[in-house]
């Protein structure tokens, strides 16, 4: 078929020759009424196999259809899967599995609820689900949480509710109504809501989102538009995606509205295969500015779960809009919009929103101007219901560097046996063959002659250079050795206490005031940065564990600046880093996860004895930690507190891009912001007095929960099996 199937009649694409028909009524409701909802319908007009029928039945099972006759004639080629009509509305088998960051409520919609069916994320306006029916279910939605054959539907009462909340609050001027598809509701009930709202004496604007002009063009009755007519504060946001869906009667019912005098704009979302192309865009906006409809919004697709074989990188949706500028009017580009997750809100991507990139995803500022980390579309998927095929681990090996029983500050972070043998006992509680490797000149020849099939990494490396903390990542690596715990590239830069800080400070994260300098010549450079009552810490540039970092590391004159920094230069032959030294309460938290991190707990670290002097979690302290300090779960942090510290380790953990576990260290100033001070990708794991597991225990979870937590991660990541 080389043209559009017409609209008085859609052929079946069964059998050559079929004679069936999909009639496309001009009454709406009955044209509602009579749309394909089932796999069994579709397969009248659709050639299904007996394997997809079952297969596009089980997504329908728990996401449900509904295709219009008139979106359905649309489709040039039912035969053809990749139809830019057809993708749309027609179910797929990639909806069951999840991709990278996808969530059943992506914007948080749930969290930022005052009341049923009310979403309250920007000051200003609320937006109103008043159904969670649709004339048809797009298989991108990002609501289709809403879909369950068990969603209810609100009554008037929750709408007088709902509107109540708006009523008392005056800063609210504007409501969205939404769902679903209000335009689905009948006529008298759209009436009623619509007239409670202009009672409303603060609410400026109201705008009522829709596809109904795209998918159902019959329901732009004379009826709807008289009644929509009547409310001067109306506007109509339409959702048209490609350049197909701009038909003679879509345009037709768009005329209808704006002669009420009811002003239309259009909010595209970038789909991968449909819409993804300059050109198409670009044919598209010129054809809604043909028929009066404002190219508003082009939305990135929102990472709902079940969409990820839409979404495109946000990175493309820069370029089809730099493409068109200059190209065509600029009345005819869009905006590209990413709408933030977790209730961030729409951020308008562009230069003063878009931070940076990798092939992860994105750092953008929201319009609160606090950065945020969006992910990009995974590039391996994970099926919900297990059915993709994984690779099974056998053999696990530990890398490590072992303690001598020396006390030598240059073994301070090199593990003990015990640590080694109480890892080896929980993994092999799951049935691996544990190998154990020492780095050392032939840990290269080692791996090569008892090759695991999966690594725990924990070594630390060996010499004090900066990368030191990648040599064994890198091995691995050059051998095609999966491990646990972040990358070279990773490991690098968190050793690194300048390099980290900066990383973070463009992120807007908050990091002490911090300096730096390479030799004792330098020094000088820093001599007036003492203020009244000001101290700084010295440390060196990297280093972990606390190794340079002693009681007489704080310092509140530059004579002793001086002299302590020298020592810093001399003693670890590494620049020395001079930071403003945070006075209040030492924090830790400990991140975990890949494609959706989350804080697995916190805790305050304070002095057993009252001293004048401010606390510092020095290496002497770390040493008798026993006698020195307890360790405070995460209860005895405020709420406010822990919000702002999960908020900031989040944010580092995806800046810097790490991988299954990390421990972050903040120290709370006098102004109650917790800045970072360390970031440790490689945590201690002695059960007996390393920090995360203490860390793990104050929280309620065990130290074999902790080493399980670990694995489960990084096999994930690979896609491994876990036993």
């Amino acid at each position: 078929m080389d043209k559009p199937l017409r609209h008085e009649e859609v052929k079946a694409a069964e059998e050559p020759g079929s004679s069936r028909t999909l009639p496309v009524a001009q009454d709406w409701v009955t044209a509602y009424k009579s749309s394909i909802k089932s796999i069994s319908e579709l397969s009248r007009f659709v050639s299904l196999n007996d394997s997809e029928k079952a297969q596009l039945q089980k997504v329908a099972a728990g996401y449900q259809m509904r295709i219009t006759a008139h979106y359905f004639s649309l489709i040039k080629n039912p035969y053809d899967p990749y139809d830019p009509i057809k993708m749309q509305c027609v179910p797929s088998v990639e909806e069951i599995e999840a991709g990278n960051g996808e969530s059943i409520d992506p914007l948080g919609e749930e969290k930022t609820s005052p009341e049923e069916f009310l979403v309250h994320r920007y000051p200003d306006r609320v937006l109103l689900v008043v159904t969670a029916k649709c004339f048809m279910y797009c298989r991108h939605c990002t609501r289709k949480r809403l879909w369950r054959e068990k969603s209810p539907e609100p009554t008037l009462r929750d709408i007088d509710k709902a509107l109540s909340y708006v009523m008392n609050n005056r800063q609210i001027r504007e409501v969205i109504v939404s769902g679903g598809d209000p335009l689905t509701l009948p006529t008298e009930k759209l009436d009623y809501i619509l007239a409670a709202m202009a009672k409303i004496p603060h609410i400026e604007v109201v705008r009522i989102g829709t596809r109904a002009p795209v998918v159902m063009p019959q329901r732009i009755d004379d009826v709807l538009c008289k009644t929509l007519g009547k409310y001067n504060k109306l506007w109509v946001n339409i959702q048209f995606n490609h350049p197909a869906e701009v038909t003679d009667e879509a345009a037709a019912a768009c005329r209808k509205l704006q002669r009420e005098g009811i002003p239309l704009s259009n909010q595209s979302v970038l789909l991968k295969g449909i819409n993804d192309d300059p050109e198409v865009m670009k044919e598209l906006c010129r054809k809604l500015q043909s028929i009066r409809v404002r190219p508003y919004y082009l939305f990135q697709c929102d990472p709902v779960v079940g969409a990820s074989h839409f979404r495109t990188s946000v990175k493309r949706g820069i370029e089809i809009i730099a493409a068109m500028r200059g190209h065509t009017s600029g009345m005819c580009v869009p905006t590209f919009v990413v709408d933030g997750i977790d209730g961030r809100g729409k951020v308008m991507v562009g230069p003063e929103t878009f931070l940076s990139a990798s092939d992860n995803g994105v750092l953008l500022r929201d319009y609160r101007g606090e950065a945020f980390f969006y992910d990009s579309p995974e590039k391996e998927n994970f099926s919900l219901n297990n059915t993709v095929a994984e690779k099974k681990v056998h053999s696990v090996g530990i890398v490590f560097n072992l303690k001598k029983g020396s006390h030598a500050e240059d073994e301070e972070e090199y593990d003990e046996i015990e640590t080694i043998e109480s890892i080896k006992k929980e993994i092999e509680k799951y049935n691996f063959q544990v190998k154990l490797f020492e780095q050392g000149g032939d840990l290269m020849d080692n791996l090569i002659k008892n090759r695991p099939d999966f690594v725990l990494n924990i070594a630390e490396g060996v010499g004090s250079s900066r990368s030191r903390e990648a040599q064994v990542p890198a091995v691995l690596e050059s051998l095609g050795i999966p491990y646990s715990g972040s990358d070279p590239v990773a490991l690098g830069i968190t050793l690194d206490k300048y390099l980290t800080g900066r990383l973070l400070k463009s992120a807007d994260v908050p990091v002490p005031l911090t300096f730096m300098v390479e030799t004792v010549k330098e020094m000088h450079l820093l001599e007036n940065i003492f203020q009244k009552n000001s101290k700084f810490i010295v440390k060196p540039r990297w280093e972990g564990s606390s190794k340079g970092v002693f009681l007489n590391s704080v310092v509140s004159n530059f004579a002793d600046l001086e002299q302590r920094a020298a020592y810093i230069i001399s003693r670890y032959n590494q620049p020395a880093v001079v930071e403003e030294f945070i006075e209040k309460d030492e924090i830790t938290a400990a991140v975990y996860g890949n494609e959706t991190p989350r804080v697995l707990g916190m805790m305050k670290i304070v002095p057993k004895e009252e001293s004048d002097q401010p606390f510092l979690y020095s290496l002497e302290i770390k040493r008798d930690w026993q006698a020195k300090v307890k360790y405070e779960g995460q209860s005895s942090i405020s709420a406010a507190m822990q919000k702002a510290i999960e908020k900031y380790a989040l944010t580092a953990y995806r800046v810097l891009e790490l991988k299954d576990i990390a421990r972050i260290d903040f120290r709370v100033g006098k102004d109650d912001i917790p800045r970072i001070i360390d970031i440790n990708p490689l945590p201690g794991l002695s059960p007996r007095y390393s920090d995360l597991p203490i860390l793990c225990r104050l929280n309620g979870k065990s130290y074999p929960e902790l080493v399980k937590t670990i694995l489960r991660e990084a096999f994930k990541r690979y896609g491994f099996k876990w036993q």
